[in-house]
């Protein structure tokens, strides 16, 4: 769209998105545990952000869509901008109506490879997930940007891409470094040393043109100036998947569905970014079967992996429960999928709400619920009447340290083919994990979106 050709309107929505990103560029806001994607802002808020990076163009297995949507009962006005890593930008309005769902292609918007997408919403109640078009690579989008970013597990081997797709929401350029750590040690590339990206700017970092023909791949982002949104894109032979990353390293990280069946490759890859040797424990919890604690250390500034499958030392009869435990904060990912190629998933933080909802279309192979905690917790369930769909609410209680599966305990929940279940409990120690579809089973990790 032509600057000139803009309705008074758009360019108010314009205003108000710039705006929001200067407050952001004023106000440097320490990291959350966790980043929030929308669900840990209240549903009367006077407006709200979303953020969201990691789609491509056309032709390319992270090409796809964002979907928007409004679990409030009130109709909501977005201000939608498009950014490309051209440097393109073009503003939107949306109206989305209480208890609907819109979706949008940023490529339609602007030309370009990458694309970055910023949203003002006159209200609460509104969350957004990108999806890819291959719907195994989908991530939530973010309420706010961060000013350290963790990742783990990336490869740059021949066959396999990594990069960083980084947003700017904030009206001032944003600076970070950036760092990596491997089997080969800590290392900070001049190239990617005071980065910039300009106001409302999308970029792409390409591990692999510093970081050549390597695997299992810590990353820190350092932000200097500003805040970003930040996505990591692994394309591992034809697997593409999206990872949310980190704000920060952690001592326990929590990965409840991790598929065992034959065929399954799954290994835990995790970075030690602290200066001291880090001794890492996973209890492995399947079935009724008693599999001992594996253990293994990561030396200052490296990375190692932990194969869960295969693995005779666990039993390949479905899906584990896994639980780490560091020495040292750590970065942990998930690496799950076949020997043809895996996708990279980041562990979820234990929080208070989480949102299971259908993009796809095509239904959950798993939807769990992990109680992270000692203390036995009281879980909520409530199907969000989307579509006009009947609402219902239900709670149960779950013990200490147990995974149930969402349509277990919610009776009023046959299916969630279609369905979008807000899943809650009173202390944010409350870990929801899904799988999509595939084959073999439950190689498909996607990421529920976390209310805090």
């Amino acid at each position: 769209m032509a600057r000139h050709s803009r309705s008074p309107l758009l360019v108010v929505l314009a205003a108000m998105l710039a705006a929001t990103g200067a407050l952001a560029t004023l106000v440097r806001q320490p990291n959350p545990s966790a980043v929030p994607s929308g669900l840990a802002v209240a549903s009367d808020a006077e407006s709200t952000a979303l953020y969201c990076t990691g789609l491509t163009g056309a032709h390319s297995p992270t090409y796809g869509h964002v979907v928007f949507s409004n679990i409030s009962g009130i109709e909501r006005t977005i201000a939608v901008q498009v950014s490309s890593n051209t440097g393109q930008h073009a503003t939107r309005s949306i109206q989305l109506g209480a208890h609907t769902s819109k979706s949008i292609a940023p490529s339609a918007f602007v030309s370009g490879t990458a694309y970055g997408v910023g949203a003002v919403v006159d209200g609460g109640g509104v969350v957004a997930e990108e999806v890819a078009a291959t719907s195994s690579a989908q991530a939530p989008c973010a309420a706010s940007g961060v000013t350290d970013w963790y990742g783990s597990g990336f490869d740059t081997l021949i066959g396999s891409s990594a990069t960083l797709s980084i947003y700017n929401p904030t009206a001032t350029p944003a600076v970070f470094d950036v760092s990596t750590y491997s089997s080969t040690g800590f290392a900070a590339p001049a190239p990617f040393q005071g980065f910039s990206v300009g106001a409302h700017d999308e970029a792409v970092l390409n591990l692999g043109k510093e970081i050549v023909n390597a695997s299992n791949i810590g990353v820190h982002v350092n932000v200097l100036r500003g805040s970003i949104a930040v996505v990591g894109v692994q394309q591992s032979g034809p697997v593409a998947s999206f990872m949310t990353g980190a704000s920060a390293p952690a001592t326990s990280a929590w990965f409840p569905q991790v598929s065992t069946v034959r065929g399954a490759l799954a290994q835990l890859r995790v970075a030690n970014p602290s200066a001291a040797r880090a001794d890492v424990t996973v209890d492995v919890t399947i079935g009724k079967f008693r599999v001992v604690p594996r253990t293994f250390s990561i030396p200052a500034y490296e990375s190692a992996l932990l194969s869960i499958s295969p693995n005779t030392a666990i039993p390949a009869v479905g899906f584990a429960s896994l639980a780490l435990h560091s020495s040292e904060p750590v970065v942990a990912s998930l690496a799950t999928g076949t020997t043809s190629g895996v996708g990279l998933s980041s562990p979820a933080t234990p929080s208070r709400t989480f949102l299971v909802s259908d993009y796809t279309g095509r239904g959950f192979s798993s939807a769990t619920v992990t109680n992270t905690s000692s203390h036995s917790v009281t879980v909520t369930f409530t199907r969000v009447p989307m579509y006009h769909s009947v609402p219902a609410t239900a709670s149960a209680q779950l013990a200490p340290g147990a995974t149930r599966a969402i349509v277990s305990l919610f009776g009023a929940l046959t299916k969630l083919h279609g369905r979008t279940v807000l899943v809650s409990a009173s202390r944010p120690v409350i870990v929801v994990a899904t799988t999509l579809p595939s084959t073999p089973t439950g190689v498909q990790v996607v990421s529920a979106l976390n209310g805090g």
